[in-house]
């Protein structure tokens, strides 16, 4: 089975590797990922993971500007692919490119179809507060992630698991799975299950905006907002007239739950949302909500480095009014 890998991030190194280590006849015959860009003030032009991975290995690497571009989709041709597998890729891709292998283009999804169809699954799905996720392969076909199902399995998300920490750990258990399914597809007569396009669900795009900590929202809604966007765009608020990114927020009744009480008296109960306190005991910030408090246990101010909640709260001079402010 002569198969193509196409993919950019780190994170999809993981299901390539359990490829390339795979008993049996797959054949991988090249690798496909975007461009190099230019990183940094240098500028210096730097290969996606995946790319880099593959030209290490000495796989075949193919970067085209546009996966839709003639020149790219006649190199693909002349690979003779059965299968081409995408994960994580980041272009759309054309019925003419669907067209080329002999089997099937197919899918490595990071949610459980037909939940949070979409570019951005795994936040999708902290946002919503969801206990289990899971990874869906399925055939492409040009309705956004709607394609019949090859195989899922059904994960379950840690309470304090992040979006990058959770996507991190679905491409790798996404290995085996598909190996699964490319079994499954030597089977000219499968066709994989179709979904029930009536339960879909969708996420959208996420901007830099979304960051903005609304101290306002409950803390589980904020908590889940942190995770979902965990590490991009991070979370931020602002005090004493500067950005503040906040790298580590916690579950306070998890971290110390009889700080967790003593939060919930009269006075504290009075305070508005973003007002702050140290706790020496648990060593964390613990922040105001619209409902609930928060622990911030590592914070960056605009122009310097990530320091712990003690070293933050010794650098405040005047206690009188410490507040954090929404972001904006």
């Amino acid at each position: 089975m002569r198969i193509v890998f196409m993919g950019s991030p780190q994170e999809v190194v993981a299901p390539l590797k359990e490829l390339l280590a795979a008993d049996g006849d797959f054949n991988l015959v090249a690798v496909v990922s975007q461009p190099a860009r230019p990183v940094g003030r240098s500028g210096k032009l730097q290969d996606p993971p995946l790319a880099e991975f593959a030209k290490i290995h000495g796989i075949l690497t193919l970067q085209p500007e546009s996966a839709r571009s003639p020149e790219f989709l006649d190199q693909l041709r002349a690979l003779n692919v059965d299968v081409i597998v995408t994960a994580a890729y980041g272009q759309i891709l054309s019925k003419k490119f669907l067209l080329i292998p002999k089997r099937a283009t197919i899918n490595i999804h990071p949610s459980l179809l037909p939940k949070y169809r979409g570019a951005t699954p795994v936040p999708a799905a902290l946002l919503q507060g969801e206990q289990k996720t899971g990874v869906s392969i399925l055939f492409t076909v040009k309705e956004l992630d709607a394609g019949p199902l090859i195989c899922a399995e059904e994960f379950t998300i840690a309470p304090d698991e992040t979006s990058g920490a959770l996507t991190q750990r679905l491409f790798h258990l996404s290995g085996k799975l598909l190996l699964q399914a490319l079994d499954e597809l030597r089977d000219s007569q499968f066709s994989g299950q179709p979904q029930n396009d009536d339960a879909a669900t969708y996420c959208g795009k996420i901007e830099k905006s979304d960051g903005a900590v609304q101290w306002g929202l409950p803390a589980a809604v904020t908590l889940n907002r942190y995770r979902a966007f965990h590490p991009w765009p991070g979370s931020y608020t602002f005090f004493n007239g500067k950005r503040v990114s906040l790298l580590d927020v916690q579950n306070v009744a998890a971290l110390d739950p009889t700080v967790a009480a003593a939060l919930s008296s009269a006075v504290w109960s009075s305070q508005e949302a973003g007002a702050f306190t140290f706790s020496k005991g648990a060593k964390a910030i613990f922040v105001r909500c619209g409902e609930g408090f928060l622990a911030v246990t590592k914070l960056q101010s605009e122009g310097g480095k990530p320091v712990d909640a003690a070293a933050f709260w010794n650098g405040i001079k005047d206690r009188s009014n410490c507040c954090f402010l929404a972001g904006s």
